[in-house]
């Protein structure tokens, strides 16, 4: 491609997601003019070009195709700042250095993120490339080197933003989140940059270290793949009977071989010979799927596990990415021991070493009382806890219980207290069964056993008041106390046993991450999908549409 067509092409294109032509707020701006016989060079344009900007703010770049780019406060400041003072990142004096192509090679691969290279100007600059490697003009080369280098660092800071604390912001969903995240150091990135670190080198370090993320990346890229191929094919309503041929068993062999799950489609694919027969292995993987998805384990083709089968691929990528976004709104180091309660999945982990070390179900929050999301540090481990009601519980249902029976407080072992609420003393019946685990919080949130064991066999467990109710409590305090405290085991089966209320200290830094993620993936691969219990999916959606728009 020559320079003139390169230029063409370059011209014609609006840069996204920042270009703004015809913007009646931005001031007109038509770049500095070069003289025929003495042309500044790229390092006085972008001189020119940050010089606009008031302190700390933002400034607006008009490119030689006409198109206008915001620089953002943090490439205006490192432009000017004391090292650079408008010095080009990418180029040197009329030579383009070699990390500017790796630099844009790396925007280009946000792909494999689940972002855009859009978001990051990669086209208009890739097209700018071209022009300078076909060679310039004199008079337009200074123009093209300082265009690329503008261009590439505002997408490159953009790109670290959006790595470090996500792409989507929870707080304009609505989400009211609580959980800090992180700011990049693009000026510390540059550097690494400058003084020869790769910008792969450099992106690899901006994603969370946590292996979470990885095995995140790695059903998004199964599910491009799929994707690529043209989706999974459609199953239509039927009735299937194990050992019957019908049209509609060879529609569910098919589509789940072409699952993202290797053991559904090697299940499928063990009948592959008799294809319309629905065999005990199509069954099983059938079961494997609906296990997956949060649907009941019946091996039948019923409304819910349609519709999941039938979602489409577009749809499940959507919910692939925006659950990778949501592991870049928090801490990228989660520390090398804490719990986590996904509560869209109603699970809990405790993970060492980036190893989950302990797994159970969990009953979260009904939907009128959802359970908040936030981290914060463990403790105590209370043995023989007493429940204190809270106001909430107290007004809408056991004051109204009392109305009505007036031994109801005796029954359930509970007494009043000076504040007018009430209080329920430790024993077989007590809310909190024999363990409450404790990290103070202001929504007054904490984990604890249960009488009612029979909800954890449920496919959707949402049904408390906003606390955490463990499968295996008895698991968890043993686990901690051996590892978090200077009791034993032993110890905490002692003090169960005495029926008494005891208080062990957590004497290791514990963090308790409650979490919402409606795709998960195990560590060997295998990717869930959850129900969106909260609609927190839902409410996010405008604001992930704008992301993926640019």
């Amino acid at each position: 491609m020559n320079m003139k067509r390169a230029f063409a092409l370059y011209a014609c294109l609006c840069v996204a997601p920042v270009a703004c032509k015809g913007n009646d707020d931005a001031p007109e701006d038509k770049g500095p003019v070069a003289s025929k016989t003495d042309y500044p060079d790229a390092r006085t344009l972008i001189r020119l070009a940050v010089a606009k900007a008031k302190k700390d703010t933002t400034a607006l770049y008009t490119l030689t195709n006409g198109d206008t780019i915001k620089l953002s406060e943090g490439t205006v400041s490192y432009y000017r700042s004391l090292l650079r003072r408008g010095k080009p990142v990418w180029s040197s004096g009329e030579k383009m250095l070699a990390r500017g192509p790796q630099m844009l090679e790396a925007l280009g691969n946000a792909t494999v993120d689940g972002l855009s290279p859009a978001r990051y100007n990669y086209d208009a600059a890739q097209l700018i490339l071209r022009a300078i490697e076909d060679g310039a003009e004199d008079s337009l080369k200074a123009r093209y080197l300082a265009d690329f280098d503008l261009v590439v660092t505002e997408g490159f800071n953009r790109y670290a933003a959006d790595l470090t604390r996500g792409s989507i912001d929870p707080d304009k969903a609505g989400l009211k989140w609580t959980i800090p995240r992180a700011h990049p150091w693009e000026e510390n990135l540059l550097r690494m940059a400058i003084r020869g670190t790769s910008p792969a080198d450099i992106v690899e370090r901006l994603r969370p270290q946590t292996p979470y993320y990885k095995r995140m990346m790695a059903a998004l890229a199964r599910h491009r793949d799929i994707q690529s191929k043209g989706g999974w094919p459609a199953v239509s309503k039927g009735k299937l009977v194990t050992g019957d041929s019908s049209a509609t068993a060879a529609q569910l062999r098919t589509r789940l071989l072409a699952s993202d799950d290797k053991r559904e489609a090697s299940l499928a694919a063990a009948g592959s010979s008799r294809p319309m027969v629905f065999d005990e292995d199509l069954r099983q993987a059938l079961r494997h799927y609906q296990e997956r998805h949060a649907l009941e384990p019946d091996g039948a083709l019923g409304e819910s596990t349609l519709r999941e089968l039938n979602e489409p691929i577009d749809s499940r990528l959507d919910e692939v990415t925006l659950n990778l976004d949501r592991w870049r709104w928090l801490p990228h180091d989660l520390g090398k021991f804490f719990v986590l309660v996904n509560v869209a999945g109603f699970e809990l982990e405790v993970v060492e070493n980036n190893v989950a070390i302990e797994r159970m179900n969990v009953v979260v929050g009904q939907p009128g009382w959802k359970t908040p999301i936030f981290v914060d540090t463990m403790e105590h481990i209370v043995v023989n806890p007493s429940w204190n009601v809270p106001e909430s519980i107290m007004r809408e249902e056991i004051r109204p219980a009392m109305a009505l029976n007036p031994n109801y407080l005796a029954e359930h072992n509970m007494q009043l207290t000076s504040d007018g609420t009430a209080k329920q003393l430790p024993g077989p019946d007590n809310a909190l069964g024999d363990y409450k685990f404790i990290f103070p919080n202001k929504d007054n949130i904490y984990l604890h056993d249960t009488p009612a064991q029979s909800l954890f066999s449920r496919t959707s467990r949402a049904f408390s008041h906003g606390c955490i109710r463990l499968e295996r409590p008895d698991d968890l305090a043993f686990l901690l106390a051996s590892k978090a405290t200077r009791a034993s085991p032993s110890d905490i089966r002692d003090k169960r046993a005495s029926g008494k209320e005891s208080w062990v200290k957590v004497t290791r830094t514990l963090p308790v991450y409650i979490l919402y993620f409606t795709v998960w993936v195990d560590e060997d691969g295998t990717t869930h999908v959850y129900h969106d219990v909260y609609g927190h999916d839902k409410a996010i959606a405008p604001e992930a549409a704008k992301v993926a728009g640019v």
